[in-house]
């Protein structure tokens, strides 16, 4: 009886055994076949959903910028884009954007002589990409303040030639400068001369009632002053050059600008684009048609 229990404890010893080790056996399996599958799901899996970010990457770039980017930023950068270039806002990306606190209230892009409050503005300094053109932005928080970084955007304005038989007449004895306006919805054209005695005339080209002439004066000291900033601008250097819309713009006027040394032309679209010395020149000439009495 005593061997019999032996026995009988010696067999059910092996089979728990036995249980035991085959129970290793299948959960050793089950892992490697778990850790298989995983290894393989992952080799499938993985280059497809690769692939995918790549593809949602290239096709909306907008998908890298800050999630924390406001909305009210984006739009506000659209729009002012849109404006600048003349284009739908769908042809438009921001391409980056990011994080900024600029030392002052001007967004660390103070105009001349313009005063900015000393405070630490926080911001974002945004990135809008077209077809070919590049700006930058600074903003405050929201998009309520904006700024555009003309030194760091990107313009491919270049310069044309005037072909010969385009170019109006030149300056009469006495006249120091003229411009020629034309297009816009109205499609008027207009001209303006200034004369050495300080005399600003303007009429409309093909009015022939003379119903719209005006003339009004500015000082002699005036027209020798910007006649010493033509020079200082080398107004000559833009002699018979001009610089285009953007392709498929529509209603802009186009400004034809003649002085004794030659003429440029310019458009109010491409106007922030110009030459800063030619810019400086334009602004002057725009202040004395102003405020001319």
């Amino acid at each position: 009886m005593k061997y019999l229990l032996k026995g009988n404890y010696t067999s059910n010893q092996g089979r728990i055994v036995t249980a035991w080790f085959l129970t290793a056996i299948l959960s050793a399996g089950s892992g490697l076949t778990l850790i298989k599958s995983a290894s393989a799901a992952s080799a499938n899996l993985s280059p497809e959903t690769g692939s995918s970010l790549r593809l949602a990457s290239t096709k909306n770039p907008t998908s890298n910028l800050p999630a924390n980017l406001p909305q009210s930023v984006k739009n506000a950068v659209l729009q002012a884009a849109s404006v600048r270039l003349q284009l739908p806002i769908s042809q438009l990306t921001i391409t980056e954007a990011q994080e900024r606190t600029w030392n002052n209230g001007c967004l660390e892009l103070a105009n001349a002589d313009e005063l900015c409050t000393e405070a630490l503005v926080p911001g974002w300094r945004v990135v809008v990409a077209s077809a070919n053109q590049t700006l930058v932005y600074h903003t405050n928080q929201t998009g309520f303040a904006i700024r555009l970084n003309e030194k760091a955007s990107e313009t491919k304005l270049a310069p044309v030639p005037i072909p010969t038989s385009e170019l109006p007449p030149p300056l009469d004895q006495g006249i120091v400068f003229r411009e020629i306006s034309s297009g816009g919805i109205a499609g008027r054209t207009y001209e303006t001369v200034l004369l050495n005695d300080g005399r600003l005339i303007r009429v409309r080209i093909g009015d022939a009632n003379d119903s719209e002439r005006s003339v009004r004066r500015i000082s002699v000291q005036q027209v020798k002053r910007f006649e010493r900033l033509l020079k200082r601008r080398e107004f000559s250097k833009f002699k018979n050059l001009s610089y285009p819309a953007p392709s498929g713009s529509a209603d802009f006027i186009t400004y034809t600008l003649t002085s004794q040394e030659g003429t440029v032309q310019y458009n109010d679209i491409s106007q922030e684009h110009l030459p800063r010395k030619l810019r400086a020149v334009i602004t002057v000439w725009n202040q004395i048609r102003s405020n001319a009495q």
